[in-house]
């Protein structure tokens, strides 16, 4: 039924989703210490072998736990990813709950497609996760413009300077047969709760 929820959404919006005019610009909201954790705002559209899916993604990070809410275009919750190193639980709008220990599993068995969760906190930070290899290849101004890690290939663009931190707008990353693409829309950094 989520799943379903989520295709709806996607008719009533067609192709809308990554005009060359954004929503909103590229926002950063800072405390006055080093971040301890942060919030992005964004736009997705997934595609995989059942289809495509679109809609808006807001992912907090705190720590070591974070919380994935995959909106549909019209703003209804599809699904809430809560996860740790320990554990990982998915909740879908109908309220049926999944809790796995493997995040990627648990996203691809009920979504469809895996979520990389582990790497996700480095990546959309345009970084690598420093537990894993990976390889890099950097633009004229040192900023990544792909990273291959733990089988994906992440391609990286629209690099805004914001403060004092250098961000990416626009993310694609992709794993044979998914293809993930993430317009930035927000980022809030601020003190962990």
């Amino acid at each position: 039924m989520g799943r379903w929820l989520w295709i709806v959404g996607l008719m009533l919006t067609g192709c809308s989703l990554f005009s060359p005019t954004p929503q909103g610009d590229l926002n950063l909201t800072r405390g006055t210490a080093q971040p301890e954790s942060w919030t992005m705002m964004a736009r997705v559209v997934v595609q995989h072998p059942q289809g495509s899916d679109s809609g808006r993604l807001e992912w907090h990070l705190s720590g070591v736990d974070q919380q994935l809410e995959l909106l549909s275009p019209l703003g209804n919750t599809v699904a809430r990813v809560t996860s740790n190193p320990v554990q990982t639980h998915l909740i879908l709008a109908d309220r049926r709950e999944f809790v796995s220990s493997d995040p990627s599993a648990l996203t691809e068995s009920v979504l469809g497609y895996a979520w990389p969760l582990s790497g996700l906190p480095w990546w959309l930070r345009g970084q690598p996760d420093p537990g894993e290899f990976a390889h890099i290849e950097r633009d004229e101004q040192q900023h990544i413009r792909q990273l291959n890690q733990a089988g994906w290939v992440i391609h990286y663009a629209g690099w805004r300077q914001i403060g004092e931190e250098w961000l990416p707008g626009l993310l694609t990353l992709e794993r044979k047969p998914v293809r993930l693409r993430i317009k930035v829309d927000r980022w809030v950094l601020g003190q962990g709760q």
